[in-house]
This record gives structure tokens, sequence and C-alpha cells, in this order.
């Protein structure tokens, strides 16, 4: 009978818990830098704000986002700030989001993430693409994103609303430099994108930088890693190799790519050449031809040699005698 009690009690117990839901926080009170972007009032031909913006800080995002919070969290995202809008003479919606980030190529990494499906760029500094439900844009430490519709004025009226938003917003750097080292010779226009996660899907090549091309013989990605020191870089090319010895076989080496290089193949993973000057990773990747993926790889070498020798020289603390005599290290020596 104890025993009974006991439960009886227990499933009384049970019955009294009230699970209270989570209390909604007011974001319409925080501040922002990217407040004074959006518009007010008429500042829009054609829009008129519905209701107060918010402000939601970076690490309150899921609230706001749900299961998207992640992308934005991983770049570091500081805040958004988010308004929404209707068309004064029709029966169009939008919602403006602004993506603060610590700097522009956190934002531009955030935002390249986005250029998925069909798109179409627009000319606006510094990148921006419309789909079909939405624009968005990069520019400095922001990352804005308009979705939705422009009822019966359609694309023309989000256009507006787009103008208006960076009406005011500063100049920015264009994409980040590194970008530069890659060929300009059959890259896609505007494929460059940052990625914090990975690279070939691989997490060990996360913080690259990449770009398409498109080839004769097929399409090919290139990455750079700018990686913390020489060691850093040289761990990452050794497990990129390690990938193709465990999967795939490795092919004779490059002559005279960087200071160290690999090409592989592998029926699933597509060819690779892969090299290292200084801290600098750099790696090619596709299903055409090895030699068309050699030929990306030795024009990235001389581009890099071309555009960062002198910095290389110096941080390897070499000086202008040493230079001048020809005693470079092996990345620093030009190909004959």
């Amino acid at each position: 009978m104890a025993a009974l009690s006991f439960a009886c009690e227990g499933r009384r117990a049970a019955q009294t818990i009230v699970v209270r839901p989570p209390q909604e926080e007011d974001f319409t009170t925080g501040e922002s830098p990217s407040l004074q972007f959006l518009p007010r009032q008429e500042e829009a031909p054609g829009w008129r704000l519905e209701s107060d913006p918010v402000v939601v800080p970076g690490n309150k995002l899921a609230s706001y986002l749900d299961g998207e919070a992640s992308i934005f969290i991983s770049y570091g995202a500081v805040d958004l700030a988010a308004g929404n809008y209707l068309t004064t003479g029709g029966n169009g919606f939008a919602t403006v989001e602004i993506f603060r980030f610590p700097d522009f190529v956190k934002a531009f990494g955030a935002y390249s993430v986005h250029k998925k499906g069909p798109r179409q760029f627009i000319n606006i500094e510094n990148e921006a693409f419309a789909s079909k439900n939405s624009i968005q844009l990069w520019r400095g430490p922001f990352y804005v994103r308009i979705v939705g519709s422009g009822g019966t004025e359609g694309p023309a009226a989000m256009q507006r609303l787009l103008t208006a938003v960076i009406a005011h917003m500063p100049a920015a750097p264009a994409r980040p430099a590194v970008f530069n080292f890659l060929p300009t010779a059959d890259r896609v226009p505007n494929s460059e994108r940052y990625s914090v996660d990975s690279g070939f899907g691989q997490p060990f090549l996360g913080n690259s930088f990449q770009a398409d091309f498109t080839t004769a013989n097929g399409p090919v990605t290139g990455l750079v890693i700018p990686a913390a020191d020489k060691n850093a870089a040289a761990a990452m090319l050794a497990a990129y190799r390690m990938l193709y010895v465990r999967n795939g076989k490795l092919l004779d080496p490059i002559p005279n790519l960087g200071e160290e290089n690999f090409s592989a193949e592998d029926k699933f993973l597509g060819r690779a050449v892969a090299f290292r000057i200084d801290r600098f990773l750099i790696a090619f990747n596709g299903y055409t031809d090895r030699q068309t993926i050699v030929n990306l790889a030795d024009a990235t070498d001389q581009r890099i040699l071309g555009t960062i020798r002198k910095q290389l020289v110096t941080t390897d603390n070499i000086d202008n005698s040493a230079a001048a005599s020809g005693n470079l290290p092996g990345w620093a020596q030009r190909k004959p």
C-alpha cells in the first residue's frame, strides 16, 4: 500500500507541473549602426515601414532565424537589423534584413554562401544579385537581404527599396585581395566565395577563398587558404594529400610548382593539384584532364610570385642585398 500511495502522489505531483512557454524578447529596443540604413516614413518611394524595426544580437539570432542562424553565427554576425515594409500603391511586401559582421571578409563569406540557384547579378557595388523572391547585396561589413514581392510593380519596386537602403551606406573595399592570386582567364564571373566550413567538402580546407573556372575541357574549382604560418599550411597540404593516398592514387609531382606540391586522382574525389608557397595553400579540383588543372595551378603560382614576392621576401627577413645577389629561397625564384 505504501508503494501504491507513493505512486499516486507522484502522479498527482506530475499533473501539477506547469511548463511555461519561453517569454518572447522585445527586439524593438535594440541599437545598431545598421538602423540608419533602414528607410523610415516615405524614404523609399512607393514603400512604407509597417512597424518598428528590430535589432537582434548575434547570440540570439536563433530566436529570429531558426535553423538558418547557424550560418550567420559561423561567420561571426554581430547583429541583425530588420524592418517590414508594404507598398503604398499595390499589394507588395518585403522584409529588409541587414546583417552586420566584424569585417568585410566575414560579411562577404555569409553573402557568398547564399549565391545558389537561379540568380541574376546586379551592377551595384560591391556585389549584388536578384533571385525569384529576393535581392541580396554585400557591402563592406554588411550583408543586406530583401525578401518579398514588389506586388503589381514587380522587381522594379524591390529595386527601389534596395536603392533606398544603400543610399547612405559608405563605400567599402572590393573583394578580399586573396582572390587576386587566382587566374582571371576562364574564371566564372561572380563565382568567388569564402567558406569558413570547408573546401572541396573537406573541413580541414575551411577558411578558404574559392572560385570556379569553366575551361574548354570541363569545370574546375580553385581555392586559396592563407594559413597562420608555414607549418599550418604544410599540415593542411599533408592532410589533403593523405586523403588521396587513402582513397585514390598519387600522380607525379609538378616540377617547379611552389615549395612543395602533389597531384592525384580518384573516381569520387576527382583530380587535384595542390601546392604551398610560404603560408599559402593553393589547390585545384575537378573531373577534367590533369593538364588543364596543372595549367591553372601553374598560372596561380606565377601570379602569387608576381604579386606577393616582395612581401614573402620581407617575411623571411631577406634584405635587398640578398635579393640582388640571387640568394632567394626556391619559392621566390622566378622560373626560367
